[in-house]
């Protein structure tokens, strides 16, 4: 790194300067950042950074409902909502104008849709960054451990023949619910939250079982997203619902790991599925 850019000797003597960017010359700049290695392609550059960064002690934990239309973020003091509905228009949008390609070539049809099937990715995960990065940033401000549910094989539900329509299945279908995980799994490890991912099992029933008594919950159609206790007799928002019993669910899993990584002194335990607390995102650079 010299003068803000990356020198790269190509033969004797002589040696490629490709200028970086502000965002990327800022973020190498921070303390403890070291860049490991980089990938030069025919149009992009490619930086892999690292920093170690100390777990910060969390006293307490938040739960994430990932939804079609938004993402739920709390526990039982405050819930927050954080929408998406934006995403769906995108998709929505996307698929209208790729179904309305009428040229007969299908080389051309095939290019035009991977051009708006690019441009649709890049504008969800935009929104999704906004977002995920306030749920974190708040994270950390509270010192809030961030607790993600699994729900791999969701997909599964909205296969042909299960029920719904044709619509429905492709509007579930191409939810972006592992890349909102994503971004929250590497923004938190960055910054040295821990990120408590839940089994299958732990995440079952969460949208459905009472916060307050454990009891299964009654829905209502006349109730949109709403349900009700038939024993505390309230009625209440299933994604808050499901966002409180995350957090609850992994507070208990939290408080069982915590003598574990006392014994072993590494805060590193606490948190599966992070066999690091290196994080290497990519950074792009003009060439």
């Amino acid at each position: 790194m010299k003068n803000g850019e990356l020198e790269i000797p190509v033969a004797r003597g002589k040696r490629l300067n490709i200028p970086l960017t502000r965002h990327t010359l800022d973020l190498i700049s921070q303390p403890g950042v070291e860049v490991r290695s980089f990938t030069l392609t025919q149009d992009r550059l490619s930086l892999c950074i690292a920093r170690e960064t100390p777990m910060i002690e969390c006293a307490s934990t938040v739960g994430v409902d990932r939804n079609l239309r938004n993402l739920t973020v709390g526990n039982d003091q405050e819930t927050s909502r954080y929408d998406l509905s934006k995403c769906v228009r995108i998709a929505n949008s996307t698929v209208r104008i790729v179904s309305s390609f009428t040229r007969d070539d299908d080389r051309i049809r095939t290019g035009l849709a991977s051009k708006y099937g690019q441009r649709r990715t890049a504008r969800v995960g935009h929104l999704l960054h906004t977002e995920t990065k306030t749920i974190v940033a708040v994270a950390v401000q509270r010192r809030e451990a961030i607790v993600l549910e699994n729900i791999q094989g969701i997909r599964s539900l909205y296969r042909k023949g299960n029920g719904q329509g044709r619509k429905y299945r492709g509007r579930m279908n191409g939810w972006s619910f592992g890349e909102a995980q994503r971004q929250i799994g590497y923004k938190a490890r960055w910054v040295g939250l821990p990120v408590i991912r839940l089994s299958r099992r732990e995440t079952r029933a969460t949208s459905i079982t009472c916060p307050r008594c454990g009891e299964r919950l009654q829905s209502d159609k006349r109730l949109e997203r709403k349900l009700w206790c038939g024993k505390c007799r309230i009625v209440m928002d299933r994604d808050r619902v499901a966002a409180i019993n995350l957090a609850w669910r992994g507070r208990v899993r939290f408080a069982r790991s915590r003598p574990l990584m006392e014994a072993q002194g590494e805060a590193v335990e606490a948190v599966k599925g992070n066999p690091t607390p290196t994080v290497i995102p990519g950074v792009d650079a003009r060439s």
